[in-house]
């Protein structure tokens, strides 16, 4: 991981966390898709892998947009494989955007923590255990990451997407994590 940054909120401590959620850390994977039919499988065994290896309680939410290159199937395949505790399809009519996608994922998440990733596959799920390493350290309700910084980068971008991406350099996080209990005291 090239570079990760936190966020605290200053209203709650650790002990009032633990109060509130007594429950064990569950995280909740956002994974919106728009013909992702091929991408799909190997993200969701990368998200199971990582998971797994590391002994952390997870969800996958597949929200998928109404992508018409069967990805809505691979999902309800992927569901009955992996099952559907771990794997929850909650897909949507049409395409509505990513925004609106991220919103009716949370509305489904049953984790106390939110992990939203692309299924793109531009975000290995290998950092989610220091992403998670890194919260615990310092009971930060958001942790951030980014590609673009320190020794991170894209590889396999031809320069044409890399000039119209070039944006990105800027702004655009790797990922991000955040405490579920953030997203309801906003409202989300």
């Amino acid at each position: 991981m090239a570079s990760l940054e936190v966020s605290r909120s200053p209203r709650r401590s650790r002990r009032e966390l633990e109060v509130r959620s007594p429950r064990q850390n569950k995280y909740s994977v956002l994974l919106p898709t728009y013909n992702e039919r091929e991408n799909l499988p190997l993200i969701v065994w990368l998200l199971v892998k990582s998971f797994s290896e590391s002994g952390i309680n997870y969800e996958i939410i597949i929200i998928d947009d109404g992508s018409p290159d069967g990805t809505r199937d691979v999902a309800e395949q992927l569901e009955k494989i992996y099952g559907s505790d771990r794997i929850l399809l909650r897909p949507r009519e049409k395409k509505l955007g990513l925004g609106t996608a991220y919103i009716h994922g949370m509305k489904h998440a049953t984790g106390n923590y939110i992990i939203i990733m692309d299924a793109d596959l531009s975000h290995h799920p290998k950092f989610i255990p220091e992403f998670i390493r890194k919260q615990k350290e310092g009971n930060f309700d958001i942790v951030s990451g980014t590609r673009y910084k320190g020794n991170g980068g894209v590889y396999g971008w031809d320069l044409k997407r890399k000039i119209i991406r070039s944006d990105c350099f800027i702004w655009q996080p790797w990922g991000q994590f955040f405490n579920s209990d953030l997203a309801e005291t906003r409202s989300i």
